[in-house]
């Protein structure tokens, strides 16, 4: 079984890795860092073909598209995304716009591409990776991020209802706040947060467990699951001032 992986050189990408090659599975991984494909190489072997490609830029998506024509891919993971934090004023157009390349083209463009080869074999899978922040009404102080997962989860639920009768299997993963590199979080877990935030290998773990069980959205963290379903009883300008008062303490915590 194929599995390609993009936003493979980190965080929760990276621990998907581990968790497909322990069960099997042959992984092409994707990622903008070089020297950590190489070593995911040294890792796994044969198991694994890296690829080091900018899918923010949509030239190199057709170019790597074009290099693996022919192959039979079993299963799509979109995960690679890029997030920032601060006043809407402040993120420069550029930044904003290459959230949208990375969290919103690359995702449509390879999913479009290899929905339709699977369409065409009557089979395979495909996991978008969005975060529990699509189902939110808006982040403030990580408004464009916020936007690009209201995106994706709209997309994949939409393309969950089409797929039915297809053999085609489409899962959401919408992780919470999770021990990553990513912009406004710490790798370390300390204190209290230890409840509410997960780690990468938990996420990967998870999303492999109800992917083979065949769920459609899989939300790692019992913390995450019920704060998703109470979110939907509150009133949305309180979300909205719950949302900043987080964000704005990651953003102090991101500066010192």
């Amino acid at each position: 079984m194929n599995i390609l992986i993009t936003g493979a050189t980190g965080g929760i990408g990276q621990a998907l890795v581990e968790v497909f090659y322990k069960n099997s599975w042959n992984i092409l991984a994707v990622g903008r860092n070089k020297k950590i494909l190489e070593e995911l190489k040294l890792k796994y072997g044969d198991k694994i073909e890296i690829y080091s490609r900018d899918i923010g830029k949509e030239k190199e998506i057709i170019e790597f598209l074009e290099e693996i024509r022919g192959r039979e891919i079993d299963l799509l993971i979109n995960g690679a995304g890029i997030g920032e934090i601060g006043e809407f004023e402040n993120i420069s157009l550029i930044e904003e716009q290459r959230m949208i390349d990375i969290n919103i083209q690359a995702l449509l463009m390879l999913t479009k591409y290899f929905y339709k080869k699977m369409l065409e074999r009557k089979e395979g899978g495909i996991i978008n990776i969005s975060s529990t922040a699509g189902f939110q009404v808006g982040g403030p102080l990580m408004c464009g991020y916020y936007a690009t997962k209201a995106y994706v989860n709209s997309l994949t639920f939409g393309l969950i209802e089409e797929s039915k009768g297809k053999n085609i299997k489409i899962m959401l993963l919408c992780p919470g706040p999770t021990a990553t590199n990513f912009k406004g979080m710490k790798s370390e877990i300390e204190g209290a947060k230890k409840f509410y935030i997960t780690t990468p290998k938990e996420v990967a773990n998870q999303c492999y467990r109800d992917y083979i069980l065949g769920k459609n959205l899989s939300i790692p963290g019992r913390v995450n699951r019920i704060l998703y379903y109470l979110n939907k009883f509150i009133p949305w300008k309180i979300q909205l001032k719950n949302i900043e008062k987080i964000q704005r303490k990651k953003q102090i915590e991101t500066l010192n």
